[in-house]
């Protein structure tokens, strides 16, 4: 008795300590942690990569196994289906910038031509008013010494060239991650069969007694997420798809590219859905303030019918998570990460949903046991 209380008071003070450290110390210890996470930024970047990618990559596989059965066959399996499933999402970005860059080059050619009625009317107003034209008459350059001319001049320049440094430096450092981030996540596919060995060797090793559920609560996260991603995509890709049908045969303008966008917003659950139909709204009004109108109702009518019929055969089935967790999600979400936060909480809202729901289920199951015995 006597050493289960020594270890408990040891417990107690090692805890103390560690808490005493953590408060005099974090300030060092929070810029080792952002260190650390700027040097891991491209890995976990490939890591999120390798995890959308794999859900191509295990389609193709299938595809590949049934075409091609021989043993040396299985030999290029992992490969072409890594080169296919890049290949496919690289056509895809291909394809929509291709079709929505001239569409976004004739709606700002045509919002730079209605707005330049009002840039004359400033010229003409500027022009006209005398308090301005005596301010420019009393302002004589004689009056402006050397010395404040060098210094503005050296700021100007300065602040240009700083400018101009940090804009390089941030376009390298994005390159930069981006192109680590890619080969990562090539890695990562590659020898994905053998990380998930060393993984399951590692929590045998150190984390046996909880294998069971730890294993369970991995899977379930996995699978949330995926049939959350290849549900959203699919949702979008109709979305979007019917969006530009229908302003095809209304003959409405932009249609390309506000059905990308429509199919874009679709992402982001609950918000993106109004962001789209707002930024198609402004774009059409320019042209016709009546077709913007007869978009809205349009997009309306899609939208309901989208969160009606199609998303809850697509989504709602792989997610199993109620309407009013989904917008708690999306809200926690953005408060936190913005719009990534909105795309990124709602699957582990269901992952955490689906496992307290299982959880419940076994308590409750058991002490019905227990009442009935």
């Amino acid at each position: 008795m006597k050493k289960y209380v020594n270890r408990q008071h040891i417990s107690l003070a090692l805890a103390l300590f560690a808490l005493y450290l953590a408060i005099v110390f974090w300030p060092h210890f929070a810029k080792w942690c952002a260190t650390i996470f700027a040097a891991i930024t491209p890995l976990l970047i490939g890591a999120i990569i390798a995890y959308i990618v794999n859900l191509l990559l295990r389609k193709y596989e299938q595809l590949y196994q049934q075409l091609f059965k021989g043993p040396r066959a299985r030999k290029f399996q992992r490969l072409w289906g890594i080169v296919l499933s890049y290949l496919s999402i690289f056509l895809i970005l291909a394809i929509v910038i291709r079709l929505v860059i001239p569409e976004l080059i004739s709606c700002v050619q045509l919002l730079i031509n209605n707005h330049s009625r009002v840039i004359t009317r400033f010229i003409t107003a500027f022009e006209h008013n005398s308090n301005l034209q005596d301010i420019f008459r009393r302002f004589d350059i004689r009056h402006l010494s050397w010395a404040k001319a060098e210094k503005i001049l050296s700021y100007g320049f300065g602040g240009t060239f700083k400018a101009l440094m940090s804009t390089a430096s941030s376009v390298v450092s994005v390159a930069t991650t981006s192109v680590v981030a890619f080969f990562f996540s090539i890695y990562l596919l590659i020898y994905k069969e053998m990380l998930a060995h060393q993984c399951t060797r590692l929590i045998d090793a150190y984390l046996g007694k909880i294998k069971r559920p730890l294993m369970y609560v991995i899977r379930t996260f996995d699978n949330c997420y995926s049939n959350y991603i290849a549900g959203q995509c699919k949702d979008a890709a109709i979305l979007g798809i019917t969006c530009f049908i229908g302003m095809t045969i209304l003959r409405m303008p932009y249609a390309t590219m506000i059905g990308v966008v429509t199919a874009i917003g679709a992402l982001i659950p609950i918000i993106g859905a109004i962001l789209g139909a707002s930024i198609g709204v402004v774009l059409i009004f320019a042209v016709s303030p009546l077709k913007a109108g007869i978009f809205l109702i349009f997009i309306i009518v899609l939208q309901q019918l989208d969160n009606r019929i199609t998303y809850p055969l697509v989504v709602g089935k792989s997610i199993g998570l109620p309407s009013v967790w989904v917008f708690a999600a999306v809200i926690i979400g953005g408060s936190i990460s913005g719009i990534l936060g909105m795309m990124l909480t709602v699957p582990l809202f269901a992952a955490l949903y689906q496992i307290v729901a299982t959880d419940v289920g076994k308590r409750e199951a058991n002490a019905q046991i227990g009442r009935e015995g």
